[in-house]
């Protein structure tokens, strides 16, 4: 191991580590050819065969070689750290004795009889059996320690003298969202589908376990990973919402990624405190969160107290049966970092985010139009759009949620949301429309709510929206009274 040391020079390190990332190409070389060799020397044995023999020294003398590169590529990626000790010495052990054993055996292979030459089928056959074994912990470190005996039968088991196989536990059905323990229930399944393949108690990578609430908290060799409190903050936040093509995306392209609803998740969950024992009822849910965690119940449904909740009644999800989105489509957003996902379960219709995708401006707009029918939520707020982008909402028929606060849209625009029949809450705040334009949303007869703070809105034109559209909260500050009835004590997610 002396002879390596020079490797780990920080000088060295960024060489050491890119190297070392070829061992997965290299390391399958002498799998494929000492197994060759085995064969061959097996074949052989026939008289019609021998000639094989004299081959024989050639692959064997090339498994020898690929065998050494291996392991020297092998202790580079090691340097990068996160793996288990114990299986990581035993691979690198049983790697050496690979290596080592092929060298001899195909000098044996050389000397012409004797004691020696007969020496040469023993030292290669233990060979093989190290290659075995050698294999066996690195898929242990790359895909976990039962992965070899995960799905191995009883008969199986018990030669080898291992206990009967558990039966994997049913994943938990949720019926009552409000009854969800978030990290336990919500959680923890999200991270363990895309993180914990390479982050827990056998496999490391940064330094960094999540397959527990204290790992999470205390984060990897680089710190921690998320700031209760501060999504935005958040590193783990801030690598999933990366191009995928990035290499510090995570998880890395190749492995399974969180969902769009998964990320909506995380992130309330983060801005919530990160709590290890709280349930869905005893957080604040926000209006956005509502089909979210109403996708994660068993039929799509559940109700949330108002204590938990922003107190602004939820348009319902309506019945409307429309076909799947385009794939293509959906992957163009999501590639902006849009969030995508369905209102509940087993539905086509979406609702579609700007949260992560500030720089959505009005030359993108056209990316929408094939989502017209199946989206029902669209959050555009705080995006570079303006009147241009609510021109092309005119076949959004379904469309029961807009949001458009921050965002440089006019009077003019608000013209073309009168083709929105289903329209029930808009969102205007921190906007230049005035008296004249809101006007205009009298044509909505659907209308619930509106909301107008920081807008040139006065009172006055306030009221005369209100008689246009009785019953419908025109809200133009939190000063002021909405002038819609109080909401019930619990509202529907759906």
């Amino acid at each position: 191991m002396n002879a390596f040391v020079l490797l780990q020079t920080p000088a060295a390190s960024e060489w050491v580590l890119f190297f070392g990332r070829f061992h997965p190409l290299i390391v399958h070389l002498p799998i494929g050819i000492l197994l060759i060799a085995a064969l061959i020397e097996f074949a052989a044995r026939s008289p019609k065969l021998t000639a094989l023999r004299d081959a024989n020294r050639f692959v064997l003398f090339w498994g020898a070689v690929t065998a050494t590169l291996a392991c020297v590529m092998g202790y580079m990626l090691a340097q990068s750290g996160g793996y288990d000790e114990d299986a990581l010495g035993k691979h690198q052990w049983l790697g050496y004795g690979v290596a080592a054993a092929a060298w001899v055996a195909y000098l044996l292979k050389n000397v012409p009889g004797g004691l020696l030459h007969k020496a040469y089928r023993p030292v290669f056959g233990a060979a093989v059996l190290l290659l075995f074994g050698a294999g066996h912990y690195g898929g242990n470190l790359t895909h976990g320690s039962d992965y070899l005996t995960q799905y191995m039968p009883q008969p199986l088991r018990a030669v080898a003298g291992l206990p009967p196989r558990k039966e994997p536990a049913a994943a938990k059905k949720i019926t009552d969202i409000n009854q969800a323990v978030v990290f336990t229930d919500l959680v923890q399944p999200a991270l363990e589908q895309s993180c914990v393949g390479c982050h827990n108690a056998e496999k490391q990578k940064g330094d960094l376990r999540m397959d527990s609430h204290a790992f999470l908290l205390k984060g990897g060799e680089h710190g921690p990973i998320l700031v209760a409190g501060r999504a935005d903050e958040s590193e783990m936040l801030k690598r999933i919402h990366l191009p995928l093509e990035d290499d510090d995306h995570m998880p890395p392209k190749g492995k399974p990624q969180p969902t769009d609803q998964q990320i909506a998740l995380l992130t309330w969950w983060i801005n919530q405190g990160a709590p290890v024992d709280k349930k869905v009822a005893e957080l604040k849910v926000t209006d956005d969160m509502k089909p979210v965690l109403a996708s994660f119940t068993q039929g799509g449904g559940g109700t949330v107290a108002t204590t938990a909740s922003s107190g602004t009644t939820t348009p319902a999800v309506p019945d409307t049966k429309v076909p799947a989105a385009d794939a293509k489509a959906l992957d163009a957003l999501r590639n902006l970092n849009v969030l995508v996902m369905p209102v509940a379960q087993e539905s086509n219709l979406l609702e579609v985010s700007f949260v992560n995708a500030r720089d959505f401006n009005d030359g993108q707009a056209t990316m929408l139009a094939p989502l017209a029918q199946q989206t029902v939520w669209l959050k555009l707020g705080g995006t570079r759009i303006s009147d241009a982008t609510l021109a092309q909402l005119g076949k959004f028929k379904n469309l029961i949620r807009l949001h458009l606060e921050g965002t440089a849209v006019t009077d003019a625009g608000l013209r073309q949301l009168k083709a929105l029949p289903q329209l029930q809450y808009l969102n205007l705040v921190g906007t230049v429309v005035t008296d004249a334009g809101i006007q205009e949303l009298a044509a909505l007869k659907n209308l619930k709510a509106v909301y107008l703070w920081q807008t040139k809105v006065t009172e006055a034109g306030a009221d005369r929206l209100r008689q246009a559209l009785p019953g419908t909260e025109v809200n133009v500050g939190l000063d002021k009274e909405p002038t819609a009835a109080a909401p019930a004590k619990t509202v529907a997610l759906r």
